[in-house]
């Protein structure tokens, strides 16, 4: 074989192999044509301490949102890319009067629930760590036969489309109208979220002045502006008056300035009080799905990510209206959970609190780097065996020149 046909055969054997083990294109657990770009492994530990400072004492109830665990073999999710693979290692309260461990809701997200009766300087702590690995995730070309069909009368669709509700209204002509004249009737799924992802990110305005209750599609869309609830809820009752499930997920965003990887060893010192000072990012954005291919995360406000979701985002809570324990009724549920936690109470300068969140990155893997290293290989190699290749042809040349002269 001739030396530049064994270089390519090389190169060809070495490259395409760790691309393709990172496609998944047959359907497992109802998820399938996405690939992991690069992931990263970070440490996170949380320390929260609550002290009651009146001299009366007063209840305390609280709910406290863990990091989710969303992959597809995940015993709490369902149809679900490894966006976030969690392994919670320690998990301490201390200070309750009663305590309920692990608890879940009708979304799955995963809660501690417990309450405490307390006087004066005693105190209420909550400490955990955990190893959180998050996947860059992002789906292929999806095509019309890769689909499968909806089935509404699922659970899927109780929960995340069919129903109008606060924030969330299907029923709105307005939006009914905008959303129709964004997609075609002819489009699949996928084609309608690019398609609204693009009309949301350039039609609305980001407002970082806006309180921190959110304000809701019809409004987003009455004012063209927002943060990213607001993207978040137009793009979700947009998608769920096609038909598609849609939902919003709430958690933290580590990093915004740039999209590149933090090195092994840097570390995120996040923390809340109750003196008002915080530098915890808190975030929101869209998941929608599609029979077959799964949850399809994205980020509303940036067009391109229609498909595509990014290693700096910790996953709390999806879903929304979660009942708050403790609350009286009209104020029982929230639209979106806190993930700070706070307590429900009737004076809320009756304590001060101190969370402090610490976030370390471990490991980090980028596909993009290891498919660089074996092109840099494959091409040495290749550049090897033709140089070898050219000289034993030159001695060939040589020697037959020999002959011949002899």
């Amino acid at each position: 074989m001739k030396a530049y046909k064994v270089a390519f055969l090389l190169i060809i054997f070495l490259f395409p192999t760790s691309v393709r083990s990172e496609i998944n294109l047959n359907a497992v657990d109802g998820v399938s044509n996405y690939q992991v770009n690069q992931s990263v492994t970070y440490q996170v530990e949380i320390n929260y301490t609550f002290t009651h400072t009146r001299l009366s004492p007063q209840n305390y109830y609280f709910k406290v949102a863990r990091f989710n665990d969303r992959q597809p073999n995940s015993t709490l999710t369902q149809y679900c890319a490894p966006y976030q693979e969690t392994e919670l290692l320690y998990n301490s309260i201390t200070g309750y009067d009663s305590l309920i461990v692990g608890k879940l809701d009708k979304f799955n997200n995963t809660y501690d629930l417990f309450n405490a009766s307390l006087s004066t300087s005693e105190t209420i702590t909550l400490n955990q760590k955990y190893i959180i690995k998050l996947n860059e995730v992002e789906f292929g070309n999806i095509q019309d036969s890769d689909i499968g069909t909806y089935n509404t009368s699922d659970e899927i669709f109780d929960l995340y489309c069919n129903n109008s509700e606060t924030y969330y209204d299907i029923n709105d002509t307005d939006l009914i109208a905008a959303s129709n004249r964004i997609v075609n009737p002819s489009d699949n799924p996928l084609e309608m979220a690019m398609k609204i992802c693009q009309n949301v990110s350039d039609y609305l305005a980001y407002d970082g002045t806006l309180p921190a209750e959110e304000q809701g599609a019809s409004w987003a869309f009455d004012n063209k502006r927002g943060d990213c609830s607001e993207y978040s809820s137009l793009m979700i009752t947009l998608l769920r008056i096609q038909g598609i499930p849609a939902r919003k997920v709430t958690g933290i965003l580590l990093q915004t300035e740039n999209n590149n990887i933090p090195p092994v060893g840097k570390v995120f010192d996040l923390s809340a009080s109750s003196a008002g000072s915080t530098n915890v990012p808190g975030h929101a954005w869209v998941e929608y799905y599609i029979p077959d291919i799964g949850w399809i995360a994205c980020e509303p406000q940036v067009a391109s990510s229609y498909k595509k979701i990014d290693v700096f985002r910790f996953n709390l809570n999806i879903g929304a209206w979660f009942f708050i324990p403790g609350a009286s009724p009209g104020y029982n549920y929230a639209s979106e959970f806190p993930h700070i936690p706070s307590p429900v109470a009737y004076d809320h300068d009756a304590y001060t609190f101190n969370y402090n969140m610490k976030i370390t990155v471990l490991d980090s893997d980028s596909k993009l780097t290891e498919i660089i290293v074996l092109i840099v290989i494959g091409s040495i190699a290749g550049a090897v065996i033709i140089g070898v290749g050219l000289l034993v042809r030159s001695n060939k040349k040589k020697r037959k020149a020999y002959e011949n002269f002899n």
